[in-house]
């Protein structure tokens, strides 16, 4: 019987949480304090934090705004690129490398200082996102989930008569997939500075088991952003890094010119954001400890422009420029509206600030409302 998208996606979250289960079996020390650093995919202010476009962004406004220290104007002066822009928020410098992933960020990121001054093992840094720009080369020493690159291979190479599983079933690329991450995973975008896994099939199975209600029922992901949060949801569930970037890129449908789906990304990030906030508060461990900062990457060109407005995001404007954070949780002590312009760089020495260590090439400045 062929596989439905739902269980498609249903099947890489298997698939990949059996990986991230042995990747945790020699968990390293606990740390005092998390951070979860959400990225969004391109959102103009006119789809979400303005009069008409807050009906997009319900969740943002209504629940995670009230407790949050939020900063309306955060400026993008960089690249607008994906892996540019997440570079820049990574390390605190603007970065002007490829574009596409294929070099790495030309100053050293929060993981890079996290893991030489606190010493965090390999098992405490973790970037998941459907974004294929975001290849392992965001951070070396990083573990980078990129799992609908997975699916995307494991599909191509049954469909291609390129292993001999040769049907579209639910095993068959249950079993492709599982191949893929024992013997490829580089290739598809994964870095996994460990040695990779699949040594305990007790412990395998065991999560095979523990999962599989979820994968089958009513609330499987059907999305690459909802596939994205489930495995991050994983990660800090079984793991509880220090550190874990996720990006939600659904609303890039954008760049094939459908706005309603692109409108549709937006509601579904915003929906995931809440989630992440709800998953964190709900368990006592990470609400005491974890900060949740969430970022746009960048806006959208204006409507009218050359670039087919919210097609691209390639214009010096500000519509494509002007962006907006939001922080909750253990490093809010008061949640306020910080009406100031900020820059993405200000964040990255921000966040090393308050969990503890310093970030040494940063040119941004430590915003005094995050508390250290």
């Amino acid at each position: 019987m062929l596989v439905s998208r739902r269980k498609l996606v249903g099947l890489v979250s298997l698939a990949v949480a059996q990986k991230i289960l042995s990747a945790g079996a020699s968990r390293s020390a606990s740390v005092s304090k998390r951070l979860v650093l959400i990225t969004t995919g391109g959102i103009r202010r006119q789809e979400s934090f303005s009069q008409e476009g807050v009906a997009n962004i319900p969740h943002l406004v209504n629940d995670l705004f009230p407790q949050s220290l939020f900063y309306p104007f955060t400026v993008n002066e960089g690249v607008t690129s994906h892996f540019n822009t997440i570079s820049s928020m990574l390390t605190g410098v603007w970065q002007h490398v490829d574009d596409w992933g294929s070099q790495q960020p030309a100053s050293p990121t929060l993981f890079h200082y996290l893991q030489r001054q606190l010493h965090a093992d390999a098992d405490q840094t973790w970037v998941v996102t459907s974004n294929k720009q975001l290849t392992a080369n965001i951070s070396p020493g990083v573990n980078v989930i990129l799992s609908k690159q997975l699916m995307v291979e494991a599909v191509e190479r049954i469909i291609k008569g390129q292993t001999l599983r040769t049907r579209l079933e639910r095993e068959q690329i249950l079993q492709e997939m599982t191949a893929v991450l024992e013997t490829d995973y580089e290739r598809v975008g994964f870095g996994v500075p460990s040695a990779s896994a699949f040594q305990n099939p007790e412990v395998k199975q065991t999560f095979v088991a523990a999962l599989a209600n979820f994968i089958h029922g009513p609330n499987a992901p059907t999305s690459g952003d909802e596939l994205t949060f489930m495995i991050a949801r994983e990660v800090l569930q079984r793991l509880a890094p220090a550190m874990l970037m996720l990006n939600f890129s659904d609303m890039e449908v954008a760049h094939s010119g459908s706005y309603s789906l692109h409108l549709a990304g937006i509601r579904r990030a915003d929906e995931l954001c809440h989630r992440m906030w709800q998953f964190i508060q709900s368990n006592p461990e990470l609400s005491a400890t974890t900060s949740l900062v969430i970022m746009d990457e960048f806006g959208r060109d204006p409507d009218g422009s050359g670039t087919n407005g919210f097609f691209n995001h390639r214009t010096d404007t500000e519509c494509c420029r002007m962006t907006w954070s939001m922080v909750l949780g253990a490093s809010v002590k008061k949640p306020q509206l910080v009406e100031r312009v900020v820059r993405q760089v200000d964040m990255a020495p921000s966040i090393a600030n308050w969990m503890g260590f310093e970030c040494e090439n940063s040119m941004g400045s430590v915003l005094p409302e995050f508390h250290g």
